[in-house]
């Protein structure tokens, strides 16, 4: 997605708004594009850069323009991935507060208010991560089925974002549910990772990804004693490890992972 919005000609007259547009400038567009060269290259320089072109953003869109509520969800963003980074606190809390500022000035009828609530999801989930905070977890959970309660079953683009949502519900609800060692809340997230597993296409990029997904709600339950379940969670892990590029992340992890269960096979003679 290179860009979230196109200029929008209702927008209220606005003096710095109209002087960026006439050295066509559109900041939340330049703040869109410095992050994703900023994921591909991993240079601070260009997240500091995006994070200074949504602030702008958010002063040029008027409250009643939508790009005003996307440019404070690019902040709630923006300020994730600085925490992740860098993992100073004043970055998390400031993501969440953006995240929140959001969804406060979303239009009635924004079409990407579900994209504004998903940011705000994930942050919270950095909350939960570092903290354990459960009432951080909870809102996350439920802002995800929000999420997936306001987004119009499709096909293509909308059908893939509403996929996404799932995968999302299905991590939250296994965060919780592994914390709490929860069985109810672990079977809600098979369910909900094994529905966006199955609305994946096997060559799309995040199939092996929601392959493990689903491998980890399923170690889950196994670890809650439902050994009948560590099969199927060795498959996924099995399906998702070769089905990644060799240089993923993600791999180490997955392969540590497998020879848990493995282990825990034999230990269990399953």
């Amino acid at each position: 997605m290179a860009r979230w919005f196109g200029r929008s000609r209702s927008r209220s007259y606005d003096p710095v708004g109209a002087a960026a547009e006439s050295e066509h400038l559109e900041p939340l567009g330049v703040s869109d594009d410095l992050r994703l060269a900023y994921g591909r290259t991993g240079d601070p320089k260009l997240l500091r850069g995006a994070l200074q072109a949504a602030e702008l953003a958010v002063q040029v869109y008027p409250v009643n323009d939508v790009r005003h509520a996307a440019a404070l969800s690019a902040l709630c963003m923006l300020h994730r991935l600085s925490w992740q980074r860098d993992h100073s606190a004043p970055d998390l809390i400031k993501a969440v507060d953006y995240g929140r500022q959001a969804i406060d000035k979303s239009q009635p009828g924004d079409p990407v208010l579900p994209r504004h609530m998903s940011s705000l999801a994930t942050a919270l989930q950095e909350v939960y991560d570092s903290t354990k905070d459960q009432e951080s977890i909870d809102e996350a959970i439920a802002l995800y089925r929000g999420c997936l309660e306001i987004m119009p079953v499709g096909v293509g683009a909308q059908g893939e974002e509403r996929v996404a949502q799932e995968s999302n519900l299905a991590n939250s609800l296994l965060r919780k549910g592994r914390t709490l060692k929860d069985d109810t809340v672990l079977n809600e997230a098979a369910r909900h990772a094994r529905a966006a597993l199955r609305d994946t296409p096997d060559d799309h990029p995040q199939h092996p990804v929601r392959l493990v997904n689903l491998g980890g709600a399923l170690l889950g339950l196994v670890q809650t004693g439902h050994h009948e379940h560590m099969e199927a969670a060795e498959d996924m892990y099995t399906r998702g490890l070769l089905a990644l590029p060799e240089q993923h992340p993600a791999r180490p992890g997955v392969e540590q992972t497998l020879a848990i269960i493995k282990g825990l096979r034999r230990q269990f003679g399953v």
